[in-house]
């Protein structure tokens, strides 16, 4: 049926997830590693493009977020077809979630490519600082398309319960990124020196190469197919299942314009410690999506199959084991706190906010951790997804007044925006844990 290494239906949970979620994890470490390349050169570029890159990457954040328009309904949908046995189905809804994928990513590009400058404008950064921000969103955002082909194209795979050949790809394009983005950023021979231009155009270089590999890998295992069988996942339903991540995906990372904001009145250093703050806690972020990515396709090949008993005892494994991960990587990051920054930049305002910026937001991370394995792991791959925006969103809008009220009017200076972001964090997963022992994911019909 699949490529998998162990038997979904039947290989106790635990080995199952681990099979699963091992290489996704490594996979996002490798991400990651892509992201830390870049921020690595921005930094030698100086404070000021740092800052402008770490500002504005929200709105690719943004626009990445509602890939998951199409991807929760290829991983809930597919995997569920598969496990109910309907495989040329499954195969079907592969090429229409492609298709809804590059339509949905060109309107991206046309509906915030306009949005650029008010956005960046609005967060009031130093003039350098500030054309870096537009320079790089005017490339990642005119190309949305390419994201969202990649995105869906690798949720295929996962899917099917492919979760090792992804690592292949994203070893090939990380070692392309590390190639590309010094030479064009800084320019070599008859390559011209593109600053923020140029770490743009190597990422998305090397997502059209990604792309471009996953593609190939579905075709030569036969996992799509043009003709239809007439009982395929409605177009409409691929939105109203991704709908609730997306959208909470997108207010998330569009709120921190407005958390930026406020940041940056205590200077670059602040902002650009923000960036690196997001870079070394995603190392716990990429972990906790990795159980998620791979559990959410356990969940939905079992429930398909009608063993649900089978999802609980893989869901709890899940939790505890990133939790148990997360806990040993923020006492890391606490201790080490000052070294970790300084490998970006040795500034001492940057290494002075972004020291305190992992001192508050790390203990978080555990929490946070957990609640992202019920959130996009047991409710993705069972198609429980409203949760991620009516319990998500409220909590995400109330950071703006929270961090303002904290920095500015409680005098906390960027230490009160850290401290808003760890309180959310936690406000916010803890009730996803309620949620999952709630049991109303397994009801779902998709």
């Amino acid at each position: 049926m699949t490529k998998t290494p162990v038997d979904l239906l039947k290989d106790k949970p635990s080995k199952a997830i681990l099979s699963l979620s091992i290489p996704i994890i490594l996979l996002n470490i490798l991400k990651g590693g892509f992201n830390i390349v870049d921020m690595f050169w921005l930094g030698r570029l100086g404070k000021d493009f740092l800052a402008g890159v770490s500002a504005s990457v929200f709105m690719v954040w943004a626009v990445n977020g509602l890939t998951a328009l199409i991807t929760v309904g290829i991983v809930a949908g597919v995997s569920r077809n598969i496990g109910e046995g309907r495989l040329e189905t499954a195969k079907s809804n592969c090429m229409r979630a492609l298709e809804l994928a590059f339509l949905l990513g060109a309107a991206c590009s046309i509906l915030f490519f306009p949005l650029i400058n008010p956005l960046v404008d609005m967060i009031k950064l130093e003039s350098t600082a500030r054309t870096a921000g537009i320079e790089y969103l005017q490339i990642m955002i005119g190309t949305s398309f390419v994201a969202f082909m990649m995105f869906s194209l690798h949720s295929i795979l996962i899917a099917w319960g492919d979760t090792r050949t992804p690592v292949v790809v994203e070893i090939i394009t990380f070692i392309f990124n590390i190639v590309l983005s010094p030479l064009l950023m800084f320019g070599y021979g008859p390559v011209p020196r593109l600053e923020t231009v140029g770490a743009a155009v190597a990422t998305i270089i090397c997502y059209m190469i990604a792309s471009l590999l996953y593609l190939a890998i579905i075709v030569r295992n036969r996992w799509i197919r043009l003709a239809r069988t007439g009982d395929e996942i409605k177009f409409l339903r691929y939105i109203t299942l991704g709908c609730p991540v997306a959208l909470s995906s997108m207010f998330f990372s569009f709120i921190y314009f407005f958390i930026a904001k406020v940041t940056a009145n205590f200077g670059s250093g602040a902002i650009g410690a923000m960036g690196i703050g997001h870079k070394i806690e995603s190392v716990s972020y990429f972990i906790a999506h990795g159980f998620a990515s791979g559990l959410s396709t356990f969940v939905g090949r079992n429930i398909g199959a009608k063993q649900e008993e089978r999802t609980f005892e893989a869901s709890i494994f899940s939790f505890k084991a990133v939790c148990l991960i997360t806990a040993v990587l923020s006492l890391v990051s606490i201790v080490f706190a000052k070294e970790f920054v300084g490998i970006f930049n040795t500034d001492p305002d940057l290494l002075h906010h972004g020291m305190r910026y992992l001192w508050f937001v790390m203990p978080a991370e555990i929490i946070q951790c957990g609640g992202i394995v019920f959130e996009n792991g047991t409710f993705a791959g069972s198609g429980y997804t409203k949760p991620s925006f009516y319990v998500a969103m409220p909590i995400i809008f109330a950071r703006i007044p929270l961090s303002w009220f904290l920095a500015v009017r409680l005098g906390l200076g960027a230490n009160g925006v850290w401290l808003t972001i760890a309180l959310t964090m936690i406000l916010t997963n803890g009730i996803f844990c309620i949620l999952y022992r709630q049991k109303k994911w397994l009801k779902i019909k998709i």
